[in-house]
């Protein structure tokens, strides 16, 4: 499977709720963030900053590379997930849709 682009990846975050929490300028210096917490959780949340979001993005791709296979939190999320296939990881990081009669 081909590597994601960044441009790939931003999208697939803006999908998800919160999305302007792990795309975001920071308000000290400008830069622009992505977060990896969107797929591995706060606990195991970083953030990558760059002059661009796609530059940023193309960190976070590199960081998630590095963790294939890796015995750590994000090393599980990138197998769970099905990552490179995005619409896979898509499907691993949605919200389940509740059904209102449950709750």
């Amino acid at each position: 499977m081909k590597r994601p682009t960044a441009t790939e990846i931003l999208d697939l975050i803006k999908k998800l709720p919160d999305a302007e929490l792990h795309i975001a300028k920071d308000p000290f210096d400008g830069k622009c963030c992505v977060t990896n917490e969107w797929f591995a959780g706060a606990f195991a949340g970083r953030s990558f900053s760059a002059d661009t979001y796609e530059e940023a993005a193309e960190q976070l791709i590199d960081y998630i590379y590095e963790h294939i296979g890796h015995d750590s939190i994000v090393g599980k999320a990138v197998t769970d997930s099905g990552f490179p296939n995005l619409q896979r990881v898509y499907n691993y990081c949605k919200p389940e849709l509740v059904d209102e009669d449950e709750l």
